[in-house]
């Protein structure tokens, strides 16, 4: 238990200096003549364009927490959702290039590039990969009183009743959103999206 701990500490130590190196390579100060001042000089912004509590907001808590501890700075995790997450990332993409605004990027911004038809932002452009932070999967399941067990139920009851089964994810765009359109497609059946209200206190 113990070399598994030590383990899991030094990926998110390797991380935390991986994602500082390349905040900074980034900026493009590397070697400028302004770079004279160590970075970090100050605090950090780690934006999450999503609503506190989710998935990307959890993972970024962790990584902020461990660059905290390797910069010796503190990494302030800020949630700017809105928008199937371009509202983050737009906020980031204007931010000053000089490596103290970050952003949590997610799936759903490569998918805004084909679903909203003008974008503020360049995304390749206007960022630059750091890390890879985490692979999370997506799981279909369904409320314990509708009868379906398998996906082979589920289909056989939205086909019965068209536009009667609702599906919900966090936003029109989202990847979540996507994947029930897409197992709509595949599997010939009429589902309403619902996109989920995250802002509601």
């Amino acid at each position: 238990m113990r070399s598994q701990e030590q383990g899991r500490g030094g990926h998110f130590l390797r991380l935390a200096h991986a994602l500082a190196l390349g905040a900074v390579a980034a900026t493009g100060l590397m070697g400028a003549p302004a770079f004279a001042q160590a970075w970090p000089a100050r605090p950090i912004s780690l934006i999450v364009p999503f609503p506190a509590g989710g998935t990307t907001d959890v993972l970024a808590r962790a990584v902020g927490q461990e660059l905290s501890k390797s910069l010796g700075q503190p990494v302030v995790v800020e949630s700017r959702p809105g928008a199937g997450a371009t509202l983050g990332a737009d906020f980031v993409a204007k931010s000053k290039a000089d490596g103290y605004t970050l952003l949590m990027g997610a799936v759903h911004h490569t998918i805004a590039t084909s679903v909203y038809k003008k974008l503020p932002y360049d995304f390749q452009k206007d960022f630059a990969p750091v890390s890879t932070v985490a692979l999370v999967p997506n799981v279909l399941v369904v409320n314990p009183p509708v009868p379906a067990k398998n996906v082979k139920d589920l289909l056989a009851l939205a086909k019965a009743e068209p536009g009667k089964l609702t599906y919900g994810s966090n936003g029109n765009g989202t990847g979540q959103h996507l994947i029930g359109a897409q197992f709509e497609s595949m599997g010939g059946v009429q589902i309403l999206h619902v996109p989920q209200n995250l802002f509601a206190a």
